[in-house]
């Protein structure tokens, strides 16, 4: 059963079942499928034809992987070949001449037979590579060699070659290559594993072996590996020795791992087995069948997510390997005669238990996961021996020997004809079984995946390419027949109403834009049906094609159309036009009226003419609807391409408009026409956007508002059209105009006199507008508005660099306004006309050229002339830009003082503190303490024509305006940092400034803030005196250039409210508070004997006698005394009150009434305690006192001017 199921998983077999599969769908179901009515495969020869096509299609691609494949063998054999040789020079040292010939001939003769007889795979034939590939790797001397030799494998060289041969001579010296029926294993040299003899010669050659591998082995280099550790190595080698071992096997494992780039599965095989004592022994009994069975443990399948403990399982299976030996003991020691045999027989299973701790030490070290290396995946382990040679290892009576200091026994050497021992089975059935368990390199497998999906889906694309054909073609057939049969009502309406004659009022409606309406829709469809077949390319070929048939008859319907229906709703059009608004307009009613006419007959027609005052009309009409607009374009480009018949007009109609037409003066309906017709180029306007360039862009802005580029001199107006369209063309456009008067219903006559006077005023018209179009450039031209210093700076900057976008644009004036200049250039042009003509000029010619010359100015009549009066006007501008090679243009001049504007301005912006700059500047400009470089700008820039002196000028006016924004700024700051902060801190809620508040200013800050030469008075002296006006009773800031620092009302009046308690508490200049007062008491309540009154240190005492005038101070002498009023009255009690700190004195005012009289330096004070009141005159030392001073309270801490 397997092999039947082996035969149909076969490639070849599932690919000759999918040939047959497709070839019967070919056979039965294509005669099924029709494209177009048309049956392809329906004879036995297309579908044979088809079959055959695919089968060789198929033979192709096998034999091309068959080259290939034979091509990539080819190459491997070469390069074993080269292996074979380099192998054959490295053994001549030790090998004789001739052993050395014989090994490269025989490896050379191995290959041969290699090509001759590859074996046999599932597909017939299998290359060397795609068979099973394994490395063997060990120590030397290990048994990897030796237990090949005897596996029982069969090897295809065995007819002709003996082993030796193979193998190399005295063990392998660099890679022995075993090819069997079904594997190939590399048996590398023992120095590639443990590289201790030469390291480096070793380690390249090793590398270069895994190189060769995964050269010609890319997707899966290895299929396993096997790892050789000899049992008496093991047994002999010290811990060290074995540690060595196992991290040089663990390195190499790692080395190929990370060069062939696939996780390979490890089989860990202990040779020599026979070397442990009791081995034959133990066996002996076994038949050749039972020696090739497999002794040892395969692992279970790993888990990916949870790496087995490859110690730990050795463990347990060895564990279960020693339980099977101790219970075939019995049978063979009983089945045993020899005693010393049955000796050997019953310690083996000892023997075996005691390499446990050695071997499970050894693949801990060489297999056992850590987090720096790959882990390894370890298949199995097993035991095995190739031969039997040499003399076993008793462990067991080592240890007693030693133990007992007895003599060691040496076994006898083994004799007789050697065994292999469990190695067929193991490589056979466990090995070469599991050869799809290698891994694949992912990268490698990527890329033929790639390539293999490819391929495929070649095939399938070009198969479907072909299937496609037909199916376009039929496709684009049927849909371009079902397009042309949507229009067919069209195509039935459009002969049904010509057939029975109706009215074309009745169909398509009296007005114009109702015809529009019910004709689009049919005359797109008529195009779209006569389209269809415009460019049907040649996908719709192949015998399809049905487009000669029915364009055709699409196309006579279409021009039927328009000429019939859509040409007189177009004239209809114009006709409702001229009745219309623009009837208003004699330029717009004449074109109109030429279009009309024009329209109704074909030997006038200009379609240049008639097409674009068409499509304007209805760019108005359909202003919302662009794709309506398109496609009436469409339909009257076509209506203007066919050859027409004339048309009937209304006559009364015509004779209307004609008569309405004659009243406006010719000259203006030429000039208006000519003017309509230029306007329309825009190739030589003149863009200020373009004449300033960028940088001019960042100084000029449009007066209303709007972007640059709308700021424009039509090229009508411009040197161009000055010379090119006036001069040149003007006159003949009136003679034109003359010729055209079948507009007008007159006979075309041209009168030389005529046309000068028609010119002569067409010329004062044109100019008059030539002016204005410049004017108006200048005037909607201002400077961009600056924002801060830093932006006047980069104004002035751009204005004054030798690149100033002033130049261009004053150029640009000048070239297109000396217009003396251009009608000279143009005289020379018309003076070489004539030349010498080969026919002579007639009459009228010759004086149509004089009045050409005298328009140029070349022939000075009287009168001023249109063109200088042009000239004057702008002369002021232009002559700023006229220089020469002596004498440089004025606006160098104009440029060097925006120079020193600009230097200015930037000394102000860019100093470390740009606000102290400003202030500085601002302080000496208003106090007149340095030279006025601002004035002496305006005074330069006043002399200046406009619109350049009010552009220059209001720079100036900015430039003073952020000079004192600047300044204010700074002085803002400064009065932040400075006076404001210590304001806050020494009076913020504090008496008397509050006179709620508890706490009170301390004398000290009061003095150091308020003190002439104090902190605000400093402040006010240093900074701002120079700006602000003081001789006024409520001082004002001055103004200059109609400009102020634009200080707060409030901020100036606090200064003064300083000013005030300054000399009220400071008199003389002082700088301690001085407050100098008298009292005298004026009553005293009749039930009070003694009034006392102290004030800090002094005092006053009234008993009802005389009037006793007390001098006082404040501060006192005893400043911490206070305040103290007493009244005594007459039955002995005593009322009291006090005052503590150094404001107590104008607490106690506070509490009591102070009335003012007629002089303000003397007060009227009463003191009262309940029912009891005392009254005093206080007499102020000076009238600037702080008595009832009303700056101290309303003093608040200036915090922003």
């Amino acid at each position: 059963m397997s092999r039947i199921i082996a035969f149909f998983k076969n490639p070849w077999v599932i690919q000759f079942l999918g040939l047959l599969a497709l070839a019967a769908l070919i056979w039965f179901a294509g005669p099924l499928i029709a494209i177009a009515g048309t049956v392809p495969l329906e004879s036995a020869l297309a579908r044979g034809l088809t079959i055959a096509f695919v089968v060789v299609a198929w033979v192709i691609y096998r034999l091309i992987r068959q080259i290939q494949a034979g091509r990539k063998d080819g190459r491997l054999m070469n390069e074993l070949a080269a292996s074979g040789a380099e192998a054959g020079k490295s053994v001549e040292a030790e090998a004789t001449e001739e052993e050395a010939e014989t090994l490269q001939r025989g490896f050379a003769e191995a290959l041969e037979v290699l090509k001759q007889s590859r074996a046999k795979g599932a597909d017939g034939k299998q290359f060397l590579y795609e068979l099973p590939w394994y490395a063997i790797i060990g120590a030397p001397g290990s048994g990897k060699t030796t237990a090949l030799i005897n596996s029982g494998l069969k090897f295809p060289l065995a007819e002709r070659l003996g082993k030796h041969a193979v193998r190399g001579v005295s063990g392998t010296r660099n890679c022995d290559w075993w090819f069997t029926d079904e594997a190939v294993l590399l048996d590398t040299a023992g120095r590639y594993t443990t590289q201790d003899s030469h390291q480096a010669v070793d380690a390249a050659a090793w590398l270069s072996f895994l190189g060769l591998i995964k050269k010609y082995r890319p997707r899966r280099p290895l299929n396993g590996l096997l790892v050789t550790l000899s049992l008496h190595d093991l047994l002999l080698q010290t811990e060290e020795e074995r540690a060595l071992h196992a991290a040089a096997i663990r390195r190499r494992v790692q080395e190929l791992y990370e060069a062939l780039g696939v996780r390979l599965p490890i089989y860990l095989l202990f040779t020599k087995t026979d070397l442990v004592a009791g081995f034959t022994d133990f066996f002996a009994d076994l038949s050749q069948d039972e020696r090739a069975q497999v002794w040892g443990e395969t692992f279970p399948a790993e888990d990916p997510d949870r790496p087995a403990d490859c110690a730990l399982l050795f463990e347990t299976a060895y564990d279960e390997l020693l339980q099977r030996l101790n219970k075939r003991t019995f049978k063979r020691v009983q089945d045993e005669r020899d005693v010393q045999r049955r000796a050997l027989i019953l310690d083996y299973p000892q023997q075996m238990g005691l390499l446990k701790p050695a071997m499970t030490a050894f693949l801990q070290a060489a297999f056992a996961a850590n987090r720096y290396d790959r882990q390894a995946l370890l298949r199995g382990v097993y035991f095995t021996s190739g031969t039997q040679e040499g003399t076993p290892i008793d462990r067991v009576m080592g240890i007693l020997a030693g133990a007992f200091r007895l003599d060691r026994q040496i076994q006898p050497v083994y004799s007789g004809r050697g065994k292999s021992f469990f190695l067929t089975r193991l490589l056979k059935e466990v090995i070469f079984g599991e050869a799809g368990l290698a891994g694949i390199d992912p990268r490698v497998e990527r890329r033929h995946q790639l390539i293999q999906v490819g391929a495929y889906a070649g095939v399938l694309l070009f198969a479907a390419g072909l299937i496609a054909l037909w199916a376009v073609s039929y496709a684009r057939n049927q849909a371009a027949i079902a397009r042309v049969e949507e229009q067919l009502p069209v195509l039935k309406a459009y002969h049904l109403g010509a057939a029975n004659g109706v009215r074309d009022e009745e169909q398509w409606g009296s007005a114009a834009r109702a015809r529009f309406k019910v004709l689009l829709p049919r005359l797109d469809a008529l195009l779209a049906a006569r389209d269809v077949y415009k460019d049907p390319g040649w996908l719709m070929g192949f015998g399809l094609y049905q487009g000669d048939k029915l364009q055709a008859a699409a196309n006579h319907a279409y021009e039927g159309l328009l000429r019939d229906y859509f040409r007189p709703a177009v004239i209809l059009r114009q006709q409702e036009r001229m009745q219309g608004d623009e009837s208003a307009s004699p330029e717009l009613l004449y074109q109109t009226l030429k279009v009309y006419l024009m329209l109704a007959d074909p030997q006038r027609l200009d379609a240049k003419v008639v097409a674009p005052w068409v499509k304007i009309d209805w760019e108005k009409s359909y202003a919302t609807e662009p794709d309506v607009q398109a496609r009436l374009s469409t339909h009257l480009g076509n209506l203007l391409q066919l050859e027409l018949e004339p048309a009937p007009v209304d006559e009364n109609f015509v004779a209307a408009v004609r008569a309405k037409l004659t009243q406006v003066p010719q000259v203006l309906q030429l000039y208006g026409r000519f003017k309509t017709e230029a306007l329309v180029d825009h190739a030589h306007d003149v863009k200020v956007a373009e004449l300033l360039g960028p940088s001019g862009a960042k100084v000029f802005a449009s007066a209303d508002g709007k972007d640059l580029a709308t700021v424009v001199v039509p090229g009508l107006y411009s040197a161009y059209g000055y010379t090119e369209l006036f001069l040149k063309k003007s006159l003949g456009y009136i003679r034109e105009a003359v010729e055209q008067n079948w507009v007008l219903g007159k006979q075309a006559v041209v009168d030389p006199a005529e046309i000068g006077r028609l010119h002569e005023d067409f010329k004062k018209l044109y100019l008059g507008d030539y002016q204005k179009a410049w004017s108006g450039l200048l005037s909607s031209l201002k400077l961009r508005p600056a924002q801060s210093i830093n932006q006047t700076v980069e104004v002035l900057d751009v204005l004054a660099r030798p690149d100033t976008p002033l130049r261009p644009l004053l150029e640009a004036v000048e070239k297109n306004t000396s217009l003396s200049k251009l009608s000279a250039a143009a005289a020379d042009l018309l003076a070489k006309i004539p030349g010498k003509p080969a026919v002579a000029p007639d009459e009228q010619t010759q004086k149509l050229l004089a009045l050409a010359k005298q328009a140029s100015g070349l022939d000075s009549g009287a009168g001023v002339d249109p063109a200088r009066s042009v000239e004057n006007y702008f002369e002021g501008l232009n002559v700023l830009v006229r220089g020469g090679p002596d004498k440089p243009a004025p606006l160098n001049a104009t440029l060097a003082t925006l120079g020193a504007l600009h230097d200015f301005v930037l000394q102000i912006g860019s100093a470390a503190s740009s606000g102290d700059q400003a202030l500085k500047t601002a302080a000496n400009r208003v106090s007149g303490a340095s030279a006025d470089q601002l004035r002496q700008a305006q005074m330069e820039f006043s002399r200046l024509p406009e619109p350049l002196k009010t552009w220059l000028q209001s720079l100036t006016q900015f430039g003073w305006s952020q000079t004192l924004s600047g300044a204010k700024g700074q002085l803002n700051e400064m009065l932040k940092t400075g006076v404001a902060a210590q304001c806050k801190t020494a009076f913020a809620g504090r008496y008397p400034f509050n006179r709620a508040a508890a706490q009170e200013a301390l004398l000290a800050d009061f003095t150091q803030f308020f003190a002439p030469n104090g902190q605000i008075d400093q402040f006010f002296q240093t900074n701002l005196k120079t700006f602000i006006d003081t001789t006024r009773p409520e001082w004002r800031q001055l103004q200059m250039d109609n400009q102020s620092l634009g200080l707060s009302p409030a901020a100036i009046r606090q200064f003064q409210n300083a000013s005030r308690i300054r000399d009220a508490f400071f008199p003389g200049g002082g700088q301690v508070p001085q407050v100098q007062f008298e009292l005298k008491p004026l009553a005293l309540d009749n039930n009070v004997a003694t009034f006392r009154l102290s004030v800090e240190g002094q005092e006053t005492v009234y008993r009802h006698g005389p009037e006793q005038v007390v001098k006082f101070q404040w501060p006192g002498p005893a400043t911490n005394a206070g305040v103290r009023l007493v009244f005594e009255t007459l039955d002995g009690r005593q009322l009291s009150r006090s005052k503590e700190g150094p404001w107590a004195w104008f607490r106690a005012l506070d509490e009591a009434t102070v009335e003012k009289t007629v002089l303000p330096d003397r007060f009227n004070l009463t003191f009262r305690l309940e029912t009891y009141t005392a009254r005093y005159e206080l007499r102020a030392g000076s009238v600037n006192n702080p008595f009832n001073l009303a700056e101290l309270q309303a003093f608040r801490c200036p915090e922003s001017l």
